[in-house]
């Protein structure tokens, strides 16, 4: 709520989440959609439809983890950032991660 992130959320956007963040009704007050995993069921055997879900959001993850760690690679962002450079952090993380889309594409 703090970090303005659902400001930037637009009509039918779908965000990606772990179980635990609890922004459900926030999305919903959007008009936007959160995709987690389906729960475990402990011990017993998960149906047919949770393995095809946990396994959809699983293949998207693998690309969202990919892109991070081309970004992760510019060495300003590999270091503590310089107290006087905290002002421009986000226009930093901005261009590091617009000339990441400019490399050849994750998924083919």
């Amino acid at each position: 709520m703090d970090s303005g992130f659902l400001n930037l959320i637009d009509p039918t956007d779908e965000v990606m989440a772990d179980r635990g963040f609890p922004i459900q009704s926030d999305l919903v007050m959007r008009q936007a959609k959160l995709i987690i995993p389906p729960p475990g069921q402990g011990s017993e055997q998960m149906t047919k439809e949770n393995v095809l879900k946990t396994k959809a959001v699983a293949n998207v993850r693998i690309h969202v983890e990919r892109a991070i760690g081309r970004i992760k690679c510019f060495q300003i962002l590999k270091n503590t950032l310089p107290i006087t450079l905290v002002p421009l952090a986000n226009e930093i993380f901005t261009i590091c991660s617009a000339v990441s889309n400019l490399q050849p594409p994750l998924v083919k």
